[in-house]
């Protein structure tokens, strides 16, 4: 049996073995497992191309030519050209062409819903609509917050423009009260305070007082400020005499628009006395046109004005009043003379 054992041995590994034609084919398998394993441990190409396809290499498609050696293919890049600078230049060119156009689109579309209003004729006098929109206009003035704040505080309301002329017996002719009446002008209500020599009006300007379109009429204002000087004179100064002069000087400080409610105050003078004339009285007076919905804090001690804000002034105005007791035509001559002499000192 130990004499057969080397030719058994020779046996089992000649069936065992592998022949030639199998070992070199597994090999390739192998070695291409192998290597497709190495690049993916590696991170290599293979995934590369699945992870970011766009950077796969370019195929190449040159035909296939037998026993011809393998050469790489030669990929050339073009010379940059000038497109790149006509295509910035065309590209800011449509821009600014894109943003003239839809700029001008935006100021034509605003001035034509600003000035739309105004192309409107306005409602016939005493017509049905007119009354319904003065109807909403003196419910817009009645129901102010400024207004019901007046009436809660207790300030005196004067009923003076109300009335038509027979009961104001000016015959038709006063401005404020009755020229600039009704929908188009001036819807006013005026307070006194109960206890202080303040004077407040609260009017609601119409769109017939524009002197330039959306912006009220500098006359207007002036308007405004004459007549709260003129209440306040019949208030609490009418004891010292009538106007017999007076100087106004108003800087405006902001544009008042129409369709909104203003307040002028007017608030206490300062009263000189000339001793060579005890019947005359000079008053100096600063009344202002403000834009508030409530009623200002008065401080009775400095009898000073406290606004919200300096926003909501719009205009003050710095006048100065002369008043003459009723006299005799001969002491009038004697005033008016001395008047004229002291203009002429003063120029």
């Amino acid at each position: 049996m130990q004499a057969l054992k080397p030719a058994i041995c020779r046996q089992a590994r000649r069936a065992g073995a592998v022949p030639p034609g199998i070992r070199r084919v597994r090999a390739g398998l192998a070695s291409r497992f192998i290597r497709a394993r190495y690049q993916h441990d590696q991170h290599g190409p293979h995934k590369e191309y699945f992870q970011t396809p766009g950077h796969m290499p370019t195929p190449d498609t040159t035909p296939y030519i037998h026993d011809q050696p393998l050469t790489p293919p030669i990929h050339t890049i073009p010379p940059a050209t000038g497109a790149g600078g006509r295509s910035l230049f065309v590209r800011f060119t449509r821009s600014v062409f894109w943003a003239i156009l839809f700029s001008s689109l935006g100021v034509v579309a605003g001035t034509a819903l600003i000035t739309w209003e105004y192309l409107q004729p306005p409602f016939e006098p005493g017509s049905e609509l007119e009354r319904d929109l003065l109807d909403e206009i003196m419910d817009a003035v009645e129901l102010h917050p400024l207004v019901d704040s007046l009436r809660q505080a207790n300030w005196i309301e004067d009923n003076y423009y109300a009335g038509h002329a027979d009961a104001i017996g000016t015959g038709g002719m006063h401005l404020v009260a009755e020229k600039l009446q009704g929908t188009q002008g001036i819807t006013m209500r005026t307070f006194r305070h109960p206890t202080q020599e303040f004077t407040m009006m609260v009017a609601f300007l119409g769109f017939g007082l524009e002197g330039w379109p959306d912006v009220i009429h500098g006359g207007i204002i002036t308007t405004l400020i004459q007549e709260g000087i003129d209440r306040q004179i019949h208030n609490f100064y009418e004891k010292y005499g009538k106007q017999h002069a007076q100087a106004i000087s108003v800087d405006f400080k902001r544009r008042m628009r129409p369709g909104e409610v203003y307040a002028v105050i007017v608030p206490p003078a300062q009263v000189e006395m000339n001793p060579p004339q005890p019947d005359v009285m000079h008053l100096q007076m600063m009344p202002m046109v403000v834009r508030i919905e409530a009623p200002p804090r008065i401080t009775p001690e400095a009898l000073t004005i406290e606004l919200p804000s300096m926003e909501e002034l719009h205009a003050v105005a710095n006048v100065q009043v002369r008043l003459v007791q009723d006299v005799t035509p001969e002491r009038m001559a004697e005033l008016e003379a001395a008047f004229a002499s002291q203009k002429i000192e003063d120029i």
